[in-house]
């Protein structure tokens, strides 16, 4: 099997317990006002399904996280797994490798690498909407906006964790750095949605995070991240970043 085969049968996996998790969540949450939000690459996939994702990234509250973990390690077989510094996660390894699922909760502050600074999940609140997933799969993600500012807050702690040589594994992070990149791309691209970016929330998330606004800049100087993405020249990356600074 060649590693693309095998990068796009993890994939699969992966997108086959997201299903079982909107299942899960819709037989218990008010499915017009949710308590999980799905964030990460198959939230950057309901916008422009360009890659998807091999982890699932949950923002939910304590109690649904419990429930939920107990409910993929006891029918799914999944099993405890956490990396230091990050949250509480369960893992199922499968033929074509491992997919992971990582709780994040509303009720905990996330810190932003190298600052005093910290995350509140309340920038979900109003602004999230149901979108669908491949077709067949819904669940709550956030706008444009507040997700292109949560994978910023990605590569910031990455580029951080790899420069003062904190990472656990330097050699994983760096390649989630460079999709975090080209996700954020992917949220731009204007051939797919990317000018329904909203520019007001997007300028007041940045004004309360001003460090961002480096590591968006930093988007277009990815090579690795340009390449990966592989539907926008640098020079268009340049360009559109370039006039989103200038508007925040």
């Amino acid at each position: 099997m060649s590693s693309y085969e095998k990068m796009s049968e993890i994939i699969n996996f992966s997108l086959d317990e997201l299903r079982v998790i909107t299942r899960y969540l819709h037989e218990r949450e008010d499915t017009d006002n949710p308590t999980t939000v799905l964030i990460g690459g198959w939230a950057v996939d309901s916008y422009n399904p360009w890659y998807g994702s091999v982890d699932i990234d949950l923002i939910t509250n304590n109690s649904t996280r419990n429930s939920l973990n107990y409910y993929l390690r006891k029918e799914r077989d999944f099993v405890p797994y956490r990396l230091p510094g990050q949250p509480r996660s369960v893992k199922k390894v499968t033929k074509a490798g491992s997919v992971i699922i990582d709780f994040a909760t509303r009720e905990k502050l996330f810190p932003f690498e190298g600052t005093h600074e910290y995350l509140d999940f309340s920038i979900l609140d109003g602004n999230t909407e149901t979108r669908a997933i491949r077709g067949n799969i819904e669940m709550a993600v956030p706008n444009r906006a507040t997700l292109i500012v949560l994978k910023l807050k990605a590569v910031w702690d990455r580029n951080n964790r790899i420069s003062q040589r904190k990472s656990y594994d330097i050699e994983w992070e760096s390649g989630k750095l460079v999709k975090d990149y080209a996700d954020i791309l992917a949220l731009i691209d204007p051939n797919n949605g990317g000018n329904d970016v909203e520019i007001s929330v997007l300028g007041k998330f940045m004004n309360t995070y001003p460090f961002l606004k480096e590591s968006l800049a930093s988007v277009s100087e990815s090579d690795d991240g340009i390449e990966k993405y592989g539907r926008m020249p640098e020079s268009t990356a340049k360009t559109i970043i370039g006039q989103i600074l200038s508007l925040i």
